[in-house]
């Protein structure tokens, strides 16, 4: 089977490799850095152009689009381009061919809820969420034979640092003092990067269609830090919580079971 990666240089995009390549799947990457690797095509893909000529010349059985321009403050000059035009491109290809698309999405679309799922009103409060949302939109509207995740933050080490649990994992390995200073009690449902990557592993070889939410254990920002703190660091009590009135700020997936979620804990021993 072949399978086309766009986006493999990324946090997630090493970790849907790693996962692939115990399996006999014919790897291709495209991406936007220039690397000496077996079956890498360069290609920016603010080049549509280039990136459609580069499409129809593979013989491909499924494609798994993660690649994104990430920018949560401001409009940046490719964001639509690679967020929503490049996977419409996909997405048309995979109709043209009858192949299975993948594609790596967020709650992001939703804007800030209290709880996500398929029945969450769509409201992005920014042109990041407004990219993607398009970019999905747009997939839908093909008909191809498609699979949308949306997941919230994925965590993990190297992590990227707009999801703040990945800096203060960086903090603590380096044994250095996390302060918090949102509301302790709050609820999240990060993803493990390894089980974003089983997700769309078992999408892939069990050919799951339609739109899927993605979330991993519900826990609080206190555990999560005592936990981080307890297991990632040489050092103990490196957390303040900053004493403040914030208003306990829910955000949880109510996940759509396609893995069975590796536990906080657990992924946190992974980690070391």
């Amino acid at each position: 089977m072949n399978v086309l990666i766009t986006g493999s240089s990324g946090f997630l995009g090493k970790a849907v490799v790693s996962t692939l390549k115990k399996y006999k799947y014919n790897l291709i990457f495209i991406g936007k850095k220039k690397l000496q690797e077996k079956n890498y095509i360069f290609c920016n893909l603010k080049n549509l152009k280039k990136f459609k000529s580069i499409l129809e010349s593979l013989k491909l059985d499924v494609v798994i689009n993660l690649a994104a321009e990430v920018n949560f403050l401001k409009k940046s000059k490719n964001m639509y381009n690679i967020n929503a035009h490049c996977p419409h491109e996909i997405a048309k290809f995979c109709k043209k061919k009858k192949i299975h698309l993948i594609q790596a999405s967020g709650t992001i679309v939703n804007g800030l809820k209290k709880t996500y799922s398929k029945k969450t009103k769509f409201n992005p409060v920014n042109d990041y969420g407004k990219s993607k949302l398009k970019g999905d939109n747009l997939i839908k509207s093909t008909k191809c034979k498609y699979t949308i995740l949306r997941f919230g933050g994925i965590y993990g080490r190297g992590g990227p640092s707009h999801l703040g649990i990945n800096n203060f994992i960086k903090l603590a390995i380096k044994n250095k003092k996390i302060i918090f200073n949102g509301n302790k009690n709050s609820l999240r449902n990060y993803i493990f990067v390894n089980d974003a990557a089983n997700v769309i592993l078992n999408c892939l070889k069990h050919k799951r269609y339609g739109i899927y939410y993605v979330g991993g254990e519900i826990i609080t920002f206190k555990r999560m830090l005592e936990s981080i703190n307890k297991v990632l660091s040489k050092k103990k009590n490196l957390i303040i919580f900053d004493k403040n009135n914030k208003k306990i700020d829910n955000q949880v997936i109510k996940t759509d079971k396609i893995i069975k979620h590796t536990s906080f804990i657990n992924s946190l021993k992974l980690i070391k």
